[in-house]
C-alpha cells in the first residue's frame, strides 16, 4: 500500500469525531445486500474495508458469519462497537486485502467502496484475492464510481471514477454482472471531482467459463431431449462441417452475456469464431467440434432450441444460460 493511501485515511478517521462523520459512512445496507439475504440462507460474508461496519452488522443480525475486514485499527474499532451494541458478533481481522491470506470460500464478498480508493498497482492482487475468496455459488457486490459523463475527471483526491464496460471488463470473464444500478450526485466537493455517479454490482461466477466440461454437457443434455444424438451426428460428420450452418450474427449472441456468457460484451457479426477458438482452448476440446455441436443445438434444421427470433428455453436444460439460471 502506498505512503499517500495510508496517509489520507489515517487523517480522516483522525478527523472524524464518530463512524457517522467518515465521508463513506452510510446509514443503509449497500443496495443489493437485503435483497440477497432474502434469496438466499445465512452463510459467510467478507466485508472488505469494513469501513464504519454498517454492512457487517446488518448481515451479522440476519445470522451471517461475517469477516469484517480493515487495514484501519479504527474502522475496525467502530464495527466491533457497533455490532456489540446490536447484540451480534463480528469477526474482525486487521488486514490489507491485497496481502491478506484468504482462509476459505465465502458465500458473500462486498465491496463497499475500496476499489475506487486504491493505487492501481495494487489491482491484480486485489482481483486475485477476490476469486479466491468467493465461493462458487457466491455473491459479490461492488460499490464503485462511475463518471458522470464520458471523460469526467478525477478530483485531487478521493475515489477513481471507472465506466461500466471497463469494471465488468476487469473482472471478465471469471465474473459476470448480473445485476447493475445507479445513483447520482451532482454537486460534490471540488476536491473529489464534483458531481459523481455511484455505481452498484451485483456479480456472480461465470460458471460457463468455470466450468466448460458442464456446460457442454447440458446442450448435450438438451439434445438429447429432443431425440437429436450429437455424439453420433459428430462422429458422422467427421472433420466436414454440419450444414447449413448458423445464420450471421446467431454464434455471437449465443456465446455473448444475454445466453452462454461465454464473453462478457455484445460481439458484432463476425467476432464470434476467435472467441469460440480461445474458449475451446480453455475447454480442452477442438473448435470444430464446438462449433458443429451448437449448429446441432441452435440449427432450424436441426435442433431447433437455441434459435435466433424465440429460443425454446421451457424446453433447455442450459442451466448456465442467463435466460435460464435466474428463474
Amino acid at each position: 500500500m502506498s505512503t499517500q493511501e495510508k496517509k489520507t485515511f489515517f487523517a480522516t478517521y483522525d478527523w472524524a469525531k464518530s463512524w457517522q462523520d467518515l465521508p463513506w459512512a452510510h446509514e443503509e445496507p449497500t443496495l443489493f445486500l437485503a435483497e440477497i439475504t432474502r434469496q438466499r440462507p445465512p452463510g459467510r460474508a467478507l466485508d472488505i474495508g469494513c469501513g464504519a461496519g454498517t454492512d457487517s452488522v446488518f448481515l451479522a443480525s440476519r445470522g451471517w458469519r461475517v469477516t469484517a475486514l480493515d487495514f484501519m485499527p479504527k474502522a475496525l474499532e467502530y464495527t466491533t462497537e457497533r455490532a456489540r451494541k446490536a447484540g451480534v458478533g463480528v469477526d474482525v481481522v486487521e488486514a490489507d486485502i491485497t496481502e491478506w491470506q484468504v482462509p476459505g470460500a465465502f458465500d458473500l464478498v462486498l465491496d463497499h467502496g475500496l476499489l475506487h480508493n486504491m493505487d492501481p498497482v495494487r489491482h491484480g492482487a486485489y482481483r486475485e484475492r477476490l476469486l479466491a475468496a468467493l465461493a462458487r455459488d457466491g455473491d459479490f457486490l461492488l460499490l464503485h464510481w462511475h463518471p458522470r459523463f464520458p471523460g469526467q475527471a478525477n478530483g485531487r483526491m478521493g475515489p477513481r471514477r471507472v465506466d461500466r464496460d471497463d469494471i465488468k471488463a476487469f473482472f471478465a470473464p471469471e465474473l459476470q454482472e448480473r445485476f447493475f444500478a445507479r445513483e447520482e450526485f451532482e454537486d460534490l466537493p471540488d476536491l473529489v471531482g464534483g458531481g459523481m455517479t455511484q455505481a452498484y454490482y451485483w456479480f456472480r461466477r461465470n460458471l460457463a467459463r468455470l466450468e466448460p466440461a458442464a456446460l457442454l454437457e447440458q446442450i448435450r443434455s438438451t439434445l438429447a431431449r429432443h431425440g437429436v444424438d450429437a455424439t453420433a451426428a459428430l462422429a458422422a460428420a467427421g472433420a466436414i462441417p454440419i450444414e447449413p450452418g448458423l445464420p450471421a450474427g446467431l454464434l455471437e449472441r449465443i456465446l455473448g452475456p444475454g445466453r452462454l456468457g461465454i464473453v462478457h460484451r455484445p460481439m458484432g457479426p463476425g467476432e464470434g469464431d476467435a472467441e469460440l477458438t480461445a474458449w475451446a482452448g480453455h475447454a480442452g476440446v477442438t473448435p470444430g467440434e464446438v462449433r458443429k455441436l451448437l449448429t446441432l443445438f441452435a440449427g432450424e434444421e436441426h435442433g431447433k432450441i437455441c434459435v435466433a427470433a424465440a429460443p425454446r428455453c421451457e424446453q433447455c436444460e442450459v442451466r448456465f444460460c442467463k435466460r435460464l439460471r435466474y428463474r
